[in-house]
C-alpha cells in the first residue's frame, strides 16, 4: 500500500482499505491518532479563519499516516457540523491542493481520474473526457475556453490537454466530495458525541466570518434576497410602526452591509411617527462606523430569536429552519446566489446555438 499516494489523494479506493483496521472509537479518543486530530481539526478551522495549517513534513509512515488520518477526521467535522458553506470552503481549499498535486505530479493523473469516476481516455499527450463529465463539471467555469460550443467533440469526446483536463479533475472533486459528506446524516449523532466541543467553537468561527462578508462578497443589492425578519422590520417601518431600538439598529447594520448607502437607508425611516432626519442619520453614521470609528456587525440568528425579531415560526421559510443557517447575512447570500442560478437557467439567458 502506497502511503505516500493515500496521503496525497485520501479518497482514492486504496484509502479506504487503509482506514478498516482502526476504529471510529481509536481514532477520537486514543493517544496514537491524537497528532492527526489536532491536524484535521486546525484543516477545518483554517477554511473559516484563513490561518496557515502546518503539515508534518511528509517524510516516514508516521508523518504520511498522520496526513492522511487528518483528512479523514476533517470529514468527520464536516459531516458532524452539516453545514454547506463550511463543506465547500474546504473542499475548494482541497481542491486547489489537488490541483498543485497533479500538476507536480502529472502521471497520478490517471489514477485520480478512475478514483473519481470520470469517463475519459489517453490520447498521445491529450485527455479525451466524455462530453456527460465535461458539462457536469465544467459549468463553475466563466471562461470561453470550457463553454461547451468552443470544444472539438469527436463522437461524445472532448480532447482536453492535461491543464484543461486537471481542472475538470478538480471540480469533481469538489462536487463528489460535498455530495459525500451531505448524504451521510446517518453518522451525525454519533460524531457529534465525540466533536461536541470543537463544533461549537467551528459554528462560532462561521458566524465570524459571515459577519465579516464584504460588499463585493455580496454584490448589489437585490431586495428579493431579504431575509423574512428583515422585510418584516422593513414592512412595519412602512407602516408607520415604532419599532424597537434592536430591530432598528439590526436593520441598519444588515442594510450596511449589504452595500445600501446611508442616505438610502434613512429613507426608509421617514414614515416612523418619532422620525427626526438628524437624529436618525447621526444613529445610522455612528452605526455604520462613520462616525464611530467601527462598522457595528449584523446581529446573527439567535440573538435575532433573542430580540424577538425572529419570524420564521410565522413566515415558514424552510430556508429559515435549516440547522446551519445561522446568519441573515448568509441567508441573502444563498437566496441572491439561488435566483441567479435560476436566472441563468432560464431560456432568456440560454446560449445561442
Amino acid at each position: 500500500m502506497n502511503l505516500r499516494k493515500i496521503a496525497r489523494y485520501p479518497f482514492i479506493p486504496e484509502a479506504r482499505e487503509y482506514l478498516k483496521d482502526i476504529s471510529l472509537d481509536s481514532l477520537l479518543n486514543s493517544d496514537e491518532f491524537e497528532d492527526a486530530r489536532n491536524l484535521g481539526y486546525s484543516r477545518v478551522r483554517s477554511s473559516l479563519t484563513g490561518e496557515k495549517v502546518d503539515f508534518p513534513t511528509p517524510r516516514g509512515d508516521f508523518a504520511l499516516k498522520t496526513i492522511f488520518l487528518s483528512f479523514i477526521v476533517a470529514k468527520m467535522y464536516l459531516i458532524a457540523l452539516d453545514d454547506p458553506l463550511v463543506t465547500r470552503r474546504f473542499a475548494n481549499i482541497e481542491r486547489d491542493r489537488l490541483e498543485r498535486n497533479l500538476e507536480d505530479v502529472p502521471e497520478d493523473i490517471e489514477l485520480v481520474a478512475k478514483s473519481l469516476g470520470i469517463k475519459f481516455r489517453k490520447n498521445k499527450e491529450e485527455y479525451e473526457v466524455y462530453f456527460i463529465d465535461f458539462i457536469k463539471y465544467a459549468k463553475n467555469f466563466s471562461t470561453d475556453d470550457f463553454r461547451l460550443v468552443r470544444q472539438r467533440l469527436k463522437g461524445g469526446w472532448l480532447p482536453l490537454p492535461r491543464d484543461k483536463f486537471i481542472k475538470i479533475l478538480r471540480e469533481a472533486f469538489v462536487e463528489k466530495f460535498v455530495e459525500d459528506v451531505e448524504n451521510q446524516e446517518d453518522k451525525r449523532k454519533i460524531l457529534e458525541k465525540y466533536l461536541k466541543n470543537e463544533l461549537e467553537e467551528l459554528r462560532n468561527l462561521k458566524d465570524e466570518y459571515v459577519s465579516s462578508y464584504s460588499r463585493l462578497d455580496l454584490g448589489e443589492v437585490d431586495i428579493n434576497a431579504f431575509p423574512p425578519c428583515m422585510k418584516n422590520i422593513i414592512a412595519k417601518i412602512k407602516e408607520g410602526v415604532n419599532v424597537s431600538h434592536e430591530a432598528r439598529f439590526s436593520m441598519v447594520a444588515f442594510l450596511h452591509q449589504i452595500g445600501m448607502s446611508n442616505d438610502e437607508i434613512l429613507n426608509i425611516f421617514a414614515t416612523v411617527p418619532d422620525f427626526r432626519k438628524d437624529l436618525t442619520l447621526y444613529q445610522i453614521r455612528h452605526i455604520t462606523g462613520e462616525i464611530s470609528g467601527k462598522e457595528y456587525k449584523v446581529p446573527k440568528c439567535a440573538t435575532l430569536r433573542a430580540y424577538g425579531l425572529c419570524v420564521r415560526d410565522v413566515a415558514k421559510d424552510k430556508l429559515c429552519f435549516k440547522p446551519w443557517m445561522t446568519h441573515p447575512l448568509l441567508y441573502y447570500k444563498i437566496k441572491k446566489e439561488g435566483a441567479k442560478k435560476a436566472r441563468a437557467k432560464s431560456p432568456q439567458s440560454a446560449e445561442p446555438q
